[in-house]
């Protein structure tokens, strides 16, 4: 705490130097002076932070066919919502079904074949030996049917997960080799909206009481997901939040970040000009029905945004001036300025 009163009074010196090379010593109480003021800031109420987000979608995923062959049918277009399970496109299944067809008469012809040995077994006119040579050729054709069966399901090609065909690189009657990528799909089961912050927002994030977008007049509560640590050349964060609802991947949205009062901060924040030292007490000018009055605070530090922190001595609606404190008595009479937009930054 002594070094953040230490920092907060060395502002002060600072700004006393800056406004005593023009001030006068000797009160003119004929002359009314301007003023600019300022409303304190309350750091314990929260504030919206609002930005422009993207809609994102979690993965993208390559659609293959796990055998060779050619299309027979496309399913689907680009831009079609698909189910989990939804065939999306087959390859000519002749051949497959043939294979299938071939290695079912074997199975069935050496099946037939395996019981009447079984029945010679049984009677001991055949060797426990050759017997089980006959279930392990069985087993063989059985395996070689399934192998046919499963060739004959993958000239199926099916979503393995909902979400939107974003692209299809095939027509029917092309061939295609087995892990070539017939279409892309993207997964909406999981969206996410990717913003980019400044960094004295970022700072703050761990305070967010709520974030949330809007998209065509509805709200979508955010869920924070990643933070690239590293600012970008624009000194922005990459901030990703998955997303409650449905929304198109490449949307632009509203993202709201509720931020609460700043950790460790609390009372009212003033720019540390509008302080003037006396007797090593702090004081501010306040002005009231036009006129100046010397109110003692008491200072709890510096905020995010390098402002002194008030703890006590004035409330959130009085109005504090805010430069030429030095040349300020008590009992003045003022007028307020009003800042024109030729004014940059409030220089004048």
């Amino acid at each position: 705490m002594k070094a953040r009163m230490k920092s907060v009074f060395l502002m002060l010196a600072v700004a006393g130097m800056l406004v005593s090379c023009g001030s006068s010593d000797q009160k003119d109480d004929a002359k009314v002076r301007s003023v600019m003021t300022v409303t304190p800031i309350n750091r314990q109420e929260s504030t919206v932070k609002n930005f422009s987000g993207v809609v994102k979608e979690n993965s993208t995923v390559s659609l293959s066919f796990r055998t060779p062959g050619q299309i027979k049918r496309i399913l689907v277009k680009d831009g079609a919502h698909v189910r989990s399970g939804q065939v999306v496109a087959e390859l000519d299944t002749k051949d497959y079904q043939l294979a299938v067809d071939a290695a079912q008469t074997q199975y069935d012809q050496f099946k037939n074949e395996v019981e009447r040995l079984r029945k010679l077994h049984e009677g001991k006119s055949l060797s426990t030996n050759d017997f089980e040579k006959a279930t392990s050729g069985l087993e063989q054709l059985r395996i070689q049917l399934e192998n046919a069966q499963n060739q004959l399901s993958y000239t199926q090609l099916k979503a393995p997960v909902d979400g939107t065909i974003q692209r299809v690189n095939f027509e029917p009657s092309e061939m295609v080799s087995a892990g070539l990528p017939v279409m892309d799909l993207i997964d909406t089961r999981k969206l996410e909206v990717e913003v980019n912050i400044p960094a004295e927002v970022y700072h703050l994030l761990d305070n967010a009481t709520e974030v949330y977008c809007m998209a065509g007049g509805a709200r979508y509560a955010l869920h924070k997901t990643s933070v690239l640590t590293k600012a970008d050349a624009n000194q922005l964060f990459k901030v990703k939040y998955a997303l409650d609802g449905h929304l198109n991947a490449g949307l632009n949205v509203d993202v709201y970040i509720n931020i609460g009062g700043e950790a460790g901060v609390n009372g009212l924040s003033i720019p540390a000009h509008a302080i003037f030292e006396d007797g090593g007490k702090a004081y501010v000018w306040v002005v009231r029905d036009n006129v100046v009055n010397r109110h003692e605070v008491t200072l709890s530090g510096v905020d995010s945004e390098g402002m002194a922190v008030v703890s006590s001595g004035i409330s959130a609606t009085d109005k504090v001036v805010k430069a030429g404190v030095k040349a300020l008595h008590e009992g003045d009479k003022v007028t307020e300025v009003v800042p024109q937009e030729t004014n940059v930054g409030d220089l004048l």
